[in-house]
C-alpha cells in the first residue's frame, strides 16, 4: 500500500514539474525544441511541430507535436497539450501516453490514451490517467480495465535497518 502510495504521489510530482508552473521553479527556463513553430498572436497560441522536446528543470516532455494556449495578455499559459507518442521523464519516474493535458490553473495533469505512470517497478495503467497536485488520481478503464503493479518494499532484518 506504501508503494501506490508513493505512485499517487509521483502522480502529483508530475504535475509540480510540468512545464511553467511553480513560482519557486520560474527562475528555471522552460526550453522547447520542434522542427517547426507556429505562432499566432490572435489565438494567442504557440504550436511546436515535429520531434518535440521540452525541458522544465530535469523534467522532459516529448511528443509529436505541443501546443501553449496562452491566456488574453500572453504571459501566462491556460493549457499545454502534448499529442502523439507523448514521454514524459523526471528522476522520480516516468509516464506515456497519446494526449497529455496540462492545466496549470487549476494543477491538474491529464493523461490519455494507453496511459501509464511507472515508479520504479511499480506501474498504474488506464485509458485515462488525472492527477491533481494535492495527490488526487483517478484512473479509467475504456478499452481496457485499469491495473496496477505494485512491488512490495523489503524490509530489512538487523542492525542496518
Amino acid at each position: 500500500m506504501k508503494k501506490l502510495i508513493s505512485l499517487v504521489l509521483f502522480s502529483a510530482i508530475l504535475l509540480a514539474t510540468a512545464p511553467a508552473i511553480s513560482a519557486t521553479e520560474a527562475k528555471v527556463p522552460i526550453v522547447v525544441e520542434a522542427q517547426k513553430l507556429v505562432y499566432n498572436d490572435k489565438k494567442k497560441m504557440a504550436i511546436y511541430i515535429g520531434s518535440v522536446v521540452a525541458q522544465h528543470g530535469t523534467t522532459i516532455i516529448t511528443g509529436d507535436k505541443l501546443i501553449i494556449y496562452f491566456d488574453p495578455t500572453g504571459k501566462h499559459i491556460r493549457k499545454i497539450v502534448v499529442k502523439g507518442n507523448v514521454h514524459i521523464k523526471d528522476p522520480r519516474g516516468e509516464g506515456w501516453c497519446e494526449e497529455l493535458f496540462y492545466y496549470p490553473i487549476e494543477e491538474k495533469l491529464v493523461l490519455i490514451g494507453n496511459a501509464k505512470l511507472k515508479q520504479k517497478d511499480n506501474v498504474i495503467i488506464g485509458d485515462k490517467i488525472v492527477a491533481y497536485k494535492s495527490g488526487k488520481v483517478e484512473v479509467e478503464g475504456i478499452k481496457q480495465k485499469v491495473k496496477t503493479v505494485i512491488y512490495p518494499e523489503r524490509r530489512t532484518i538487523g542492525k542496518n535497518k
